[in-house]
């Protein structure tokens, strides 16, 4: 197989799922991504013959993208912000909207000149533990999550980007077990009940871990409650709280919030106008 039939075969065989756009570059990344292949010799070497363990991995792919399987599991590796990660299907794809959270919580510490104590619950892959330690080498992160493989994944992507991160297996909805002070606490836990699955799309709904994604129906708030809890506790004052959210949500979190202590709560937009983050600052 050369290289212009691999990018024919998978034009052919994506064309009913995505645009010609999104399957070049799907085919691209791969090429990068699996093959270690320049995408440039799609034009410049056309007939590059393929080995055949590089005309496997083009089988693969398709077989996967046909399924709809997300191109970030293909690769296993994400860009989040300024660190490459990786991911599996035991934690989320990292969403731009999360970047953005990552951006207020840095505009915010940027001049620091002391450390900090920041703790993440429900890291995932690491990458909002991660970027703010890159960003903020004050910021002294632990980075807390319910499964050990998922650890694992973390510190794999601490290594990665030579980063030095603590890791905490521990589950949210036991924080009041939990004796960690803290100046600052970022989540970005499940708050899709599931009710909303009709809405999603087949990648996220098949592919992506649903313990990460889902909240009882009858309890949207649950994990902003079991932290805010743990908050009310080992949050020093004047500590801040960062929480990615549902905009489904937002004014019942928010009564949520007044309800336990002092604080005042600051709302930002996400890219797509969406009330998506929410600053949480203990008086």
């Amino acid at each position: 197989m050369r290289l212009i039939e691999a990018r024919d075969a998978y034009r052919n065989r994506l064309a009913n799922v995505f645009s010609t756009n999104e399957i070049d570059f799907y085919f691209k990344s791969v090429l990068r991504g699996c093959l270690d292949i320049d995408p440039l010799d799609l034009a410049l070497k056309p007939n590059l013959e393929l080995l055949p363990f590089q005309q496997d991995m083009i089988n693969d792919t398709l077989e996967a993208f046909l399924e709809e399987k997300p191109l970030q599991y293909i690769l296993g590796e994400i860009h989040f912000r300024n660190i490459a990660l990786h991911v599996n299907p035991l934690v989320l794809i990292p969403r731009p909207e999360t970047e953005e959270l990552v951006e207020w919580i840095i505009e915010d510490y940027k001049d620091l000149s002391r450390e900090i104590s920041v703790v993440d619950f429900g890291t995932g892959s690491g990458c909002i533990a991660l970027s703010l330690k890159k960003e903020q080498p004050f910021f002294s992160v632990c980075a807390v999550d319910l499964d050990k493989p998922i650890l694992d994944l973390v510190q794999e992507n601490a290594q990665k980007n030579k980063l030095q991160i603590a890791t905490l297996q521990f589950d949210i909805i036991e924080l009041d077990q939990l004796d960690l002070e803290v100046e600052l606490i970022v989540s970005n836990p499940p708050y899709i009940c599931p009710s909303e699955k009709k809405e999603m799309k087949k990648n996220v709904l098949e592919y992506e871990p649903h313990q990460a994604l889902f909240v009882p129906e009858n309890d949207p708030l649950l994990f902003y409650r079991h932290i805010l809890n743990f908050a009310s506790r080992q949050l020093k004052p004047k500590g801040k709280i960062y929480f990615e959210i549902n905009p489904r949500y937002v004014v019942d979190l928010e009564y949520l919030i007044l309800s336990f202590s002092d604080y005042r709560v600051t709302k930002r937009l996400d890219i797509f106008g969406k009330t998506r983050m929410l600053r949480i600052e203990k008086q």
